[in-house]
């Protein structure tokens, strides 16, 4: 893994936000923008003419806190800013960083009635999947160094907290989940249903196995079939590359439904091929019925 300083690329529809400002909502920002005003730095300039004195003190205060951030490269403050149907403004600045993740876990609930199994982010064009616990480690912390903006599918809810838990490390970083977004433009279920809803898209081949089976693989795993291993990490590795083109879908949509924001299209980037896959003795032993024991070994 080559680590390089995370850049701030084309942050235009960043920088023309004003939404995440005090006393600023959707109308008002139009209204900025008819004026001629179209960066934080415009909007200092011309607030006193604009604003009452009241109004004004937020609205300054406000813009200094995000010139501050933006000299830091903190896109964080803009995560915490911004109304979250308006973080995916974040995205086309970061488009090159963005860290694509999803884990798989021995069982319901949070750390420490749970642990992970095996975790996988796609970054940089590449897919990186650990499963040993010091390996697992290391790519969290490389990804929260390097990575601009996470991506996920339901992952606030339970990836990010999951893992915050477990390695009991600050998931202080600009996060984007598809799951409420792409539920917002009327997609409902789970990933692989909504996967289904866009047929141009490639298809997973591990689209019959479920979280449920995945619990059940690491199960076997420890019982010594390497197979299943394997298998699980086929199935973690697809939940994570479709997210790529899903964001992209999900982005586009939105740009062509706000037309005033000029937040232009974002275009599928190539993505790595799999190099595992779902072992058809595994999978057959899942779908045989037969009971096997679920004893807990280490190997």
């Amino acid at each position: 893994m080559t680590q390089r300083n995370s850049p701030f690329q084309d942050h235009a529809l960043l920088r023309k936000s004003f939404i995440h400002l005090r006393g600023v909502g959707e109308r008002t920002e139009k209204h900025l923008w008819s004026l001629g005003i179209h960066d934080w730095e415009d909007l200092s300039r011309e607030a006193s003419q604009i604003f009452g004195a009241r109004k004004l003190a937020d609205i300054q205060e406000d813009l200094d806190l995000t010139l501050e951030a933006w000299e830091k490269r903190d896109l964080y403050y803009f995560h915490k800013a911004l109304p979250s149907a308006d973080r995916w403004r974040m995205i086309r600045g970061a488009f090159d960083d963005i860290a694509y993740f999803d884990i798989e876990a021995s069982g319901g609930g949070l750390p420490p009635l749970a642990e992970s199994t095996v975790i996988a982010f796609l970054f940089r064009g590449e897919l990186l999947q650990e499963h040993e616990k010091n390996a697992k480690r290391a790519l969290i912390h490389y990804i929260l160094e390097e990575a601009s903006l996470l991506a996920t599918f339901n992952g606030a809810a339970y990836d990010v907290p999951f893992l915050a838990h477990e390695f009991e490390v600050p998931f202080a970083k600009a996060h984007v989940d598809l799951c409420h977004w792409l539920r917002n433009q009327g997609f409902k279920g789970g990933l692989k249903a909504i996967q289904k809803a866009f047929p141009h898209l490639h298809q997973r081949s591990s689209m019959d196995i479920d979280g449920w089976d995945a619990v059940k693989l690491w199960r076997l795993y420890e019982q010594g079939h390497d197979a299943a291993l394997t298998s699980l990490m086929c199935y973690n590795a697809e939940d994570v590359l479709i997210l790529h083109p899903l964001l992209v879908e999900a982005y586009n949509r939105q740009s062509e439904a706000n037309p005033e924001l000029d937040a232009g299209l974002l275009s599928v980037s190539p993505l790595p091929e799999l190099t595992t896959e779902v072992d058809s003795a595994i999978f057959a032993k899942l779908r045989s019925g037969s009971s096997f024991s679920f004893a807990h070994h280490t190997r």
